[in-house]
């Protein structure tokens, strides 16, 4: 799959991974237990892992990753990416690295993300789910301008949370 086109807005730019993203990914994200607290993925154990990861998951099989950086500088402080379950719809995620919580860098790459969207003619629908209890990020998605369509009861494995599927929320927009 071709790299995904670099996004840039006022504070944050999108921008494909490299493997030489592995060591301060693996510092400053991926190690952390926090950070994938609701995600699908555990903490990694070492930086090889990392690699691992930016070598066969990012950009595999459909899916679209992208790195968050700082204009200022520094290396990636998350990802964001998307995949297509049909055509037509696009299922994005994301993370950032704990030091960056609660100062607006994920609104503005969600914001890069929702605007690429808009500019594919072949996306009507964009959507993301999260943990019932994760409260930012559902703020999060609202503020952005996705619609609450439901609980989606036992709908995702959550190893950080438990060995049984974890209930979500279903936030969605329509495109056009």
């Amino acid at each position: 799959m071709a790299d995904p086109e670099v996004l840039s807005g006022p504070r944050v730019r999108l921008r494909p991974p490299t493997i030489e993203d592995a060591a301060p990914l693996f510092e400053r994200i991926a190690s952390d237990p926090e950070v994938p607290r609701y995600m699908a993925w555990r903490p990694h154990r070492d930086v090889a892992e990392t690699k691992r990861v930016i070598t066969g998951v990012f950009n595999a099989g459909g899916e679209t990753t992208w790195l968050i950086d700082l204009h200022d500088g520094g290396g990636p402080i998350g990802a964001c990416g998307w995949h297509r379950p049909q055509p037509h719809i696009i299922e994005f995620g994301y993370y950032l690295g704990r030091a960056w919580w609660g100062q607006g860098f994920m609104s503005e790459a969600v914001a890069l993300l929702i605007d690429a969207a808009h500019r594919d003619p072949a996306a009507y629908r964009m959507s993301a789910h999260c943990h019932v209890d994760n409260v930012a990020s559902a703020r999060l998605l609202h503020r952005s301008g996705l619609t609450l369509e439901g609980r989606l009861a036992r709908y995702a494995l959550l190893p950080n949370l438990s060995d049984e599927p974890q209930d979500c929320l279903l936030f969605a927009k329509a495109l056009r």
